[in-house]
């Protein structure tokens, strides 16, 4: 697992955790609205960012506010709601490093799959797994419901 994938203590590897939980809140707002054009491509560029561990905090800042952008661009009505369901909210990273250990090694496996299927440039099933993958982190799951995503993803990832 990538070194970067730890609690972070600096200022760019919180605006890493920042970034993700914004990816986390873009493929979640793909479930109940269209994507763009543009959607696929700013989400793997995100996480090819993010898995570089040496990324600026000013690069990773200017990528969260495209990120924004996109979601707001795939769920408009969500910035705006009256009544907001929270299903478009972005992951708070703290809730992963307060996970229990074995959940926590799953959804970080899941990240580093994620990571990984998007430096190949997905299409198809691997940018669905994408998706699924950071769907899935901000899920309260247990190991039983995890470990079959990760395998999944893994499988995709040898591919």
């Amino acid at each position: 697992m990538p070194e970067l994938l730890k609690a972070p203590v600096t200022p760019a590897q919180q605006a890493r955790d920042t970034l993700l939980g914004a990816l986390v809140g873009l493929a979640r707002a793909t479930t109940s609205e269209p994507k763009t054009d543009d959607t696929d491509e700013v989400l793997n560029a995100s996480l090819r960012l993010a898995a570089q561990p040496d990324a600026p905090e000013e690069r990773l800042q200017r990528m969260l506010a495209i990120v924004q952008t996109e979601k707001h661009r795939v769920a408009p009505g969500c910035a705006t709601c009256a009544m907001p369901c929270g299903n478009t909210n972005d992951y708070d990273f703290v809730r992963l490093w307060a996970a229990p250990e074995s959940i926590r090694t799953l959804k970080l496996q899941m990240l580093s799959a994620a990571f990984a299927l998007a430096q190949k440039r997905p299409q198809g099933q691997a940018q669905a797994a994408v998706y699924q993958l950071l769907f899935t982190l901000a899920e309260d799951w247990d190991e039983e419901l995890l470990t079959p995503v990760v395998q999944h993803a893994e499988e995709l990832c040898r591919e």
